[in-house]
């Protein structure tokens, strides 16, 4: 028997998780960004969807990073 493995080994892909760690900051800050959007002078519905729409980039990011999490080391 040999000591290497016959199957490529997955490797943690660095840039996936501090993408992951921005996209999730993102989200709380958008979470808690209504008040100060409405203090700046957005009307409720603006503000609303912006940071909905905030909200939903920063999911569809994290979904990006997590299905490219792990590389194949040949």
């Amino acid at each position: 028997m040999t000591d290497e493995p016959s199957e490529p080994v997955a490797v943690l892909n660095t840039y996936s998780v501090v993408g992951i760690a921005v996209c999730a900051v993102l989200a709380v800050a958008a979470l808690f960004s209504l008040p100060t959007l409405q203090e700046s002078g957005l009307s409720f519905d603006t503000a609303f969807w912006l940071a909905a729409g905030v909200e939903l980039i920063t999911a569809l990011g994290i979904a990006y990073f997590v299905l490219n999490l792990h590389e194949e080391r040949v």
